[in-house]
């Protein structure tokens, strides 16, 4: 389950998590984010194993992509131990976050103009992973070759 945290919980919410053994780039990236969410550019949401903090989801609004507006997954970060774990029966945790996206996102839906969830994966392994998921690649939607966006479609059949 996803939260949303308010820019005011943001500092509570992260010493539960030891970035120590991240690398300098991403713990750069998530002191950004961290930043950005305190000035509400994004708005980064909690996710809970019950009451115990697992990962992150950073979003936000976009029309980066081709000019077509849409929620965009910035990052979504799972403490190591959490990963590659299924939930009893359940898929792995991060298809887990990947459907409370979603379904925010058709919540959102409801109130703004918006058919596509966005995400640029951080390695191939990731991009597997979203394709797995069920998002598309978009070749040559990226400012740099190597960062092509993937989009998730929301409409249940593509309008012409």
């Amino acid at each position: 389950m996803i939260t949303p945290l308010p820019s005011e919980s943001l500092s509570d919410f992260f010493t539960s998590f030891d970035f120590s053994d991240e690398s300098e780039a991403l713990q750069a990236f998530i002191a950004l984010l961290r930043e950005t969410a305190s000035h509400r550019q994004n708005i980064i949401h909690a996710c809970y194993d019950g009451e115990t903090p697992i990962g992150f989801v950073s979003l936000k609004m976009t029309g980066d992509v081709d000019n077509i507006p849409g929620l965009l997954i910035e990052f979504l970060y799972i403490k190591p131990e959490y990963r590659r774990k299924t939930i009893g029966d359940s898929p792995r945790r991060s298809f887990a976050i990947l459907d409370d996206v979603i379904m925010l996102a058709f919540e959102l839906q409801k109130i703004v103009a918006i058919n596509h969830v966005f995400l640029i994966p951080v390695d191939e392994n990731k991009r597997s992973l979203y394709l797995e998921y069920g998002f598309e690649n978009i070749p040559g939607s990226g400012k740099n070759p190597f960062e092509d966006f993937m989009v998730f479609n929301l409409l249940a059949e593509e309008v012409v």
